[in-house]
């Protein structure tokens, strides 16, 4: 996550290196746009450094501490995309397209797969429950258990959480350098 961190700083620090930001923003319009400028720049700054450093670290050797930290994990990058799709509204103007095959949802739908019932999305699906034991290992190697009601069989996947993080790394950067390259245009750096 140090990449996007750098990217998300270069952000930062354009919209304060800039008269034009500001004052679009102050605009009456656009004041519903400011606060989601500055409350995703916050959740981007508090998710993006704590999955740096989880990262770094990697999970609890305690299996309880461990199960916790997978759930903080899964949703710091939840928040993360939600604040990634409201500034990029708020900078650019227009909800950002994440494809269907995209890294961004490859977490998100192993997110929604660990927590057990995905299937309650979509009644039309072959039922399909999912259970995180407590060994479920690390960012390399996260392994859990899959029942499949019509095949009547389970199965134990693995994913690769730490090939996934940075793909998806490198995906929301592009997404990140998209609203720096149009703040830059948009908006020039005051002198």
């Amino acid at each position: 996550m140090k990449h996007f961190l750098e990217v998300r700083e270069a952000i930062y620090n354009h919209f304060h290196g800039s008269s034009a930001g500001p004052d679009f923003f102050f605009k009456a319009e656009n004041r519903d746009r400011y606060a989601a400028y500055y409350t995703s720049m916050y959740l981007l700054q508090d998710s993006g450094e704590a999955l740096c450093l989880h990262r770094q670290r990697g999970f609890n050797k305690q299996q309880l501490q461990a199960y916790l930290e997978f759930w903080g994990v899964m949703q710091a990058l939840i928040i993360m995309q939600d604040a990634i799709g409201e500034l990029y509204y708020a900078v650019i103007g227009i909800k950002l397209n994440i494809g269907k095959d995209s890294a961004w949802n490859k977490l998100r739908d192993l997110r929604n797969k660990s927590a057990g019932h995905p299937a309650k999305r979509d009644r039309n699906a072959p039922l399909m429950r999912t259970f995180m034991g407590r060994n479920f290992g690390d960012y390399p190697s996260v392994t859990m258990e899959v029942w499949d009601a019509k095949a009547e069989t389970r199965s134990h996947p693995r994913h690769n959480l730490a090939a996934m993080m940075d793909a998806y790394e490198t995906e929301v950067v592009g997404h990140l350098q998209q609203i720096l390259d149009d703040m830059q245009q948009k908006w020039p750096m005051t002198s």
